[in-house]
């Protein structure tokens, strides 16, 4: 009988071994993924921020229109990942309305199959949002520039 106990313990530390050695095995695994994503967000956020403090310093130097940037910034801050990434509306008032107003209007093949008049009228409220939301949009730019050169 002794012999069988031995047996079966050994069997049994050999099974707990193994399990132990894939259970490790698993969690290593989760680790290496969970760092390749990681990896994966950083560069991506990376990516998204160049572009977005590139935007900004165009709109503030006049090279980019107010409602394009606009258009433009709102979408790569939605796509950026950070871990206390501001609430945008409430942080940049501004842009997000020139957003919100431009953002079903009309670009590249469906601005041509539109109606001249309706283009022109669309053109205009734009314009006129641009020039009445100007100075509050180029103060979100430059808070936007701030938040991101503290992010460095």
């Amino acid at each position: 009988m002794t012999l069988s106990w031995i047996l079966a313990t050994l069997a049994a530390v050999l099974i707990l071994g193994g399990l132990s050695f894939y259970l490790g095995r698993l969690l290593w695994l989760i680790k290496q993924q969970k760092l390749k994503q990681q990896q994966v967000v950083e560069a991506k956020n990376a990516n998204l921020t160049e572009s977005i403090v590139l935007i900004a310093k165009a709109m503030r130097e006049g090279q980019c229109e107010l409602s394009e940037g606009a258009l433009r910034l709102w979408v790569l801050l939605d796509h950026l990942q950070l871990p206390k990434k501001p609430d945008a509306v409430q942080t940049y008032p501004a842009l997000f309305k020139m957003y919100d107003i431009v953002k079903d209007m009309p670009t590249h093949q469906a601005r041509k199959e539109r109606d001249k008049k309706e283009i022109r009228h669309l053109d205009h409220i734009r314009e006129q949002a641009e020039i009445d939301l100007k100075a509050d949009i180029l103060a979100d730019v430059h808070k936007l520039l701030a938040f991101f050169q503290n992010q460095k």
